[in-house]
């Protein structure tokens, strides 16, 4: 009887948003339930200083050797079910497949659910994977503070004492729990293995059951400051041109090269220099789609931070062709938005005089939407509180494909910005880029490429070799250059884009993907015994 039962880890008739946060109590309770179900497997079970987990079979032989297999478990605000949690299970029973038809073990095999891979929490992307590799230290972690001024080492002793308060709950034994500094470290993996859905719909598109990376894009982020009476038709430029970076910036293939998204558009609150306006006011909101800023291509999006700046530009332009209207920008909010999420809302305050103006700029921004695929709705306002002195915050994501290096990347941007200020701003106006995080593209193994796809021919699974947008825990588990350790990456179909509760994909999918991954976990573990084998008939 199997132990790794895929509806214990999936309601596939649930379409509700997930919010398994890094840390947060639900995924702790994600977590238990995969420590469980390691457990039930026999395997013993390692927690590390930042809550990475693995369950692992210890080898007989080959002690040196390790297979890394996993995925993450926490989501994004408002997310779907299978974003992480489907590559967490396929390494749980492809674990459980291998045991089942090994009795001796060459090279450690462990199983993996890396911490706060999603950037939603501390605004860093795979948080687990680079403590690992060496590039975050506890020191510098403990820098970090959430969206609500928790430090990152609170949240982590939450989330631990949580998991260990709840271990009888789930009938976990402490005594088949270690605590670790590290769960592995990149110098001991020998081989990483990841199965993720696509997050976009290429496969399902193509008819496709497994598409197989060849490079995993790694974005580069950061935090764009714009102080002046004008920052918000300034940063409405900046997001504007950013977009069009974008959409120019192709490889030899005429392929995309570079996705640029803008999920946080707000201007600063200053409570110490706050001014009172009235008069006739519009709160304008701009509705759009949750996406994943990775996954979705830039010419199918409905990015509502996006749309509003554009909108932006088209008023305050309308106002230049008016001289007799008078549209002063106040203020922008975007609630909830997350590091790598299109962002389905934002809001925007306006003072316009005369109040005449209000159904023509009503009109135009109807037809404007509909262009658009972006929904802006007005509500009237007589007063509000905004700050004397405007000052916008940005948060930009940049996605690179290799072979785009982020210092090519970062010179662009600094160019847009450099051209903008002297354009636009006046002496009291400044604009100011803050590198946040940046990531070389990684190329992937081409030896498990290619074992990957004589598993899909063997077993007559349609395959494609295709890019991975998104970076992913894999990218980050090695160094960019490792020479020691190999990596491959795979999706299955997914539909309804991802990062929001559409996003779906089918038990039969799954199915397929985890075949997949236990014939090749197999295949790399024997791998291992091959090796062992010809090195003892060398010594002798």
């Amino acid at each position: 009887m199997s132990v790794i039962n895929i509806e214990n880890f999936f309601d596939f008739d649930n379409h509700e948003p997930v919010n398994r946060i890094a840390y947060s109590e639900e995924d702790a309770k994600y977590k238990l339930k995969c420590m469980k179900a390691m457990q039930d497997l026999g395997m013993k079970i390692l927690i590390d200083n930042v809550g990475n987990i693995v369950g692992e079979f210890p080898a007989n032989y080959s002690k040196d050797k390790n297979l890394v297999i996993g995925s993450h478990t926490d989501s994004v605000t408002n997310g779907g079910q299978f974003d992480g949690p489907v590559g967490v299970y396929m390494a749980l029973k492809a674990a459980e497949d291998f045991k089942k038809s090994h009795n001796k073990q060459y090279g450690n095999l462990k199983t993996i659910i890396y911490a706060c891979e999603e950037s939603t929490r501390f605004s860093t992307a795979c948080i687990g994977s680079y403590y690992l590799n060496g590039s975050f230290s506890v020191e510098h972690l403990s820098t970090l503070k959430d969206k609500q001024g928790m430090s990152f080492g609170d949240a982590v002793s939450e989330y631990k004492a949580y998991i260990f308060s709840h271990l009888a709950e789930y009938d976990i034994d402490l005594a088949n729990i270690s605590l670790v500094d590290k769960v592995v470290t990149p110098s001991e993996i020998s081989e990483a293995l990841e199965a993720h859905i696509e997050q976009s719909e290429i496969l399902s598109n193509s008819s496709k059951s497994i598409g197989i990376i060849d490079s995993i894009g790694k974005p580069v982020r950061g935090n764009i400051t714009v102080h002046g009476q004008n920052s918000i038709v300034t940063s409405a430029r900046i997001i504007n041109h950013l977009n069009t970076l974008a959409k120019q910036s192709k490889s030899e293939t005429g392929e995309e090269a570079v996705r640029i998204t803008v999920p946080k558009f707000n201007t600063l609150d200053n409570e110490e220099n706050q001014k009172a306006v009235t008069g006739n006011m519009l709160l304008i909101s701009a509705t759009g789609e949750n996406n994943h800023s990775g996954a979705t291509p830039m010419d199918k999006r409905a990015d509502s931070v996006l749309g509003l700046s554009q909108l932006v530009l088209g008023l305050d332009d309308f106002q230049k062709q008016h001289p007799e209207a008078k549209i002063d920008f106040l203020g922008t909010v975007t609630p909830k938005w997350g590091a790598n999420q299109i962002q389905d809302k934002i809001y925007l305050i306006v003072k316009v005089e005369p109040e005449a103006y209000n159904p023509i700029i009503q009109a135009y921004s109807e037809d404007f939407g509909e262009q658009n695929h972006i929904k802006f709705d007005m509500i009237p306002l007589s007063k509000t509180v905004v700050s004397e002195d405007l000052t916008s915050e940005l948060f930009v994501d940049i996605r690179q494909q290799y072979p785009v290096t982020p210092e090519a990347t970062k010179k662009k941007v600094f160019d847009i910005l450099r051209d903008i200020q002297d354009e636009y701003s006046s002496d009291a106006d400044s604009i100011h880029f803050k590198v946040t995080s940046e990531g070389e593209p990684i190329k992937t193994s081409s030896e498990l490429l290619e074992n990957v796809r004589e598993i899909c021919k063997e077993k007559d699974y349609p395959c494609q070799i295709m890019h991975s947008w998104p970076g992913h825990d894999l990218a980050c588990i090695l160094d960019p250059n490792s020479t020691t350790g190999k990596r491959i990456l795979f999706f299955i179909p997914s539909q309804g884009g991802s990062h929001n509760p559409k996003e779906t994909t089918t038990k039969e999918a799954i199915e397929i993907g985890s075949d997949v991954f236990s014939t090749l976990t197999t295949q790399r573990m024997n791998k291992f015994k091959e090796e062992y084998e010809k090195e003892a008939v060398l010594e002798k």
